[in-house]
């Protein structure tokens, strides 16, 4: 094995930054396996170190093998991939004004269904209950991510062959692979061999850096979207298919007409500023172009869990990262893993390693500093920039150094600050936003121009001697009912917060993420249904606000399923 030294290092300080406990990497070419290793810890309450032998959930990588598995039942004759899903499962039935769902659609996210929330599991009532909701547009036409549409094609595996999905992917794809040390599903009986999960100590605010990891949720998971766990070694192996046309190190598991359909975009995924890259959804697999090499793929998460598998179609080299951590951004490693592995083979030296993400370290923090005045009551938000850090208090109050999520938005890992970020805005980014329907989505960051506002949950301050973006309108007024905590037991999405600000209702994800909430355009009364997402754009996710009690919404339901209640 070459000298992978530099890229070893690299990513012992890079895991040094990130909110996980350990990683595991294998890198390839399109016959063998270049360079593996594991590091930091599988277990940190035991040290337990991560070996060749530890298995890391792979997340949705896992869709690709649910695709595989699906085609080559195409193939055979025994599905139809224009043919309606209810031709095969006869109980899938969801209302819709629009032309009928097919496999095709479900593969490459096309179906407008709910991303789902799996408050349910691995229950297939999560594929039933979505008869409660609609499809939201003519099936093909758009992309919208969903876990939930891959579950309903495990279950179709299932039902069609008469085995259970772990049996089927096993059979048609991990032993034609020579993969067996990879599990298909997450069972009790497998968890000795895995690495254990870690996520963030505060799951309701964004994430602090250096925060307290605590161990996440274990549960077994047997379903299509994505339930296998693996290493790194049979990973390598598993890239070699996307490298090799469908071919494994044995055989064959996809004809060229399947790796072709499943590596060919079926629809692009970009909307808006949401991406670096013009990414592409395939069926399992997801395309992009960068700095003139074409890259094929998918990433994974679960509870505790980050993976990413990037093939690099140019230079024939392929990458798989494992982390046992939550909110990891395992691209950029991925492709510094990809470029040192390039320059190894032709005998160049390695690339300088990219450098290490400070979420402290803000460009132009000048642009944000000043006075800024809460609209309502008068209170005072201070923002000083020194050097190329971004400090923020209440009057009064003791500086805190910010900490960058996205966008313009920012963390003050402090008790005070939780659970909202500050959202800062410019006259740019207020036009901006207004033009793409969203009111809070952030502009192009290289905008030059002063900050403005500070959004903050449901307040907002204004900059001393600027005037206010927007006037401060008032909502409807049974909308006060509203705003709260809301949470469930689901563990992938177990809470969030709805805040009303300037008459307008906004959902706001535990890792500062907003979006804001429409009234549906068919419903209304006591407890009315709210669109997520852009005004004017049609919305696969909708949300009901359910039991209002004493001025005050109980419950929320979530599309296609899911209860969340006020705390």
């Amino acid at each position: 094995m070459s000298d992978y030294r530099i890229l070893t290092d690299y990513l012992r300080r890079w895991l040094e930054a990130a909110p996980s406990a350990g990683l595991a990497i294998s890198v390839t070419d399109r016959q063998r396996t270049l360079y593996t290793a594991g590091l930091g810890y599988a277990e940190l309450a035991s040290r337990r170190p991560i070996t060749a032998d530890t298995t890391f959930q792979i997340g949705s990588i896992g869709k690709s093998m649910t695709a595989l598995a699906v085609l080559q039942l195409v193939q055979a004759g025994r599905l139809d991939l224009n043919a309606p899903v209810s031709t095969h499962l006869p109980w899938f039935a969801i209302p819709s004004r629009f032309g009928p769902i097919t496999l095709r659609h479900l593969l490459s996210h096309t179906a407008g269904l709910p991303a789902g929330t799996d408050f349910t599991p691995a229950a297939r009532y999560e594929g039933f209950a979505l008869r409660d909701t609609e499809a939201a547009w003519e099936p093909g036409s758009r992309f919208h991510y969903s876990n939930t549409g891959y579950k309903l094609l495990g279950w179709l595996l299932e039902d069609i062959t008469g085995q259970d999905y772990g049996s089927v992917i096993r059979r048609r794809v991990l032993e034609p692979l020579g993969m067996a040390a990879t599990e298909p599903v997450i069972t009790h009986a497998t968890r000795h061999r895995m690495a254990t999960g870690y996520v963030p100590l505060h799951d309701d605010s964004p994430y602090r850096q250096n925060d307290t990891l605590i161990p996440a949720t274990w549960m077994e998971y047997p379903v299509g979207d994505g339930s296998q766990a693996s290493t790194a070694d049979d990973m390598a192996r598993y890239a070699r298919v996307w490298l090799n046309g469908g071919r494994g190190d044995a055989g064959a598991v996809a004809s060229p007409a399947m790796y072709s359909m499943m590596t060919a975009p079926a629809i692009s995924m970009s909307r808006g500023d949401a991406y670096q890259h013009d990414y592409g959804y395939g069926f399992g697999i997801i395309s992009h172009q960068a700095d003139g090499h074409r890259f094929i793929g998918h990433g994974g998460s679960t509870v505790g869990f980050r993976a990413i598998m990037l093939t690099d179609q140019t230079d024939g080299l392929g990458v798989v990262i494992m982390c046992n951590g939550s909110d990891v951004d395992t691209y950029a490693p991925a492709r510094y893993a990809l470029q040192v592995a390039a320059a190894i083979r032709d005998d160049r030296p390695p690339p300088e390693p990219p450098s290490m993400p400070d979420p402290t370290q803000v460009a132009n923090g000048q642009l944000y500093a000043g006075t800024y005045v809460d609209e309502r009551n008068g209170g005072s938000l201070s923002v000083s920039a020194r050097g190329d850090r971004l400090l923020a208090s209440w009057t009064g109050g003791e500086d805190i150094v910010l900490e960058h999520i996205s966008g313009r938005a920012f963390c003050a890992p402090r008790d005070d600050f939780d659970p909202f970020p500050l959202r800062f805005r410019s006259v740019h980014s207020y036009r901006h936003s207004r033009e793409s329907g969203n009111p809070e989505s952030d502009a192009d960051t290289a905008d030059q121009s002063p900050m403005v506002e500070i959004h903050h949950g449901p307040a907002v301050y204004v900059r001393k001697g600027d005037a206010p973006l927007e006037s401060d309108l008032p909502g409807p007024p049974e909308w006060v009912a509203f705003p709260g905590h809301y949470r469930s037991h689901a563990p992938y999405v177990s809470n969030f917060r709805v805040v009303l600000r300037r008459g307008r209702l906004f959902l706001v994800w535990p890792n500062g993420g907003e979006e804001m909430l429409t009234p549906h355009p068919s419903d209304s009364g006591p407890s009315p249904r709210f669109l997520v997402g852009s005004l004017g754009e049609p919305a696969a996710e909708w949300l009901r606000f359910d039991t209002v009690v004493g001025s005050r919404a109980l419950r929320i339901l979530w599309a296609g399923g899911g209860s969340f209640y006020r705390v």
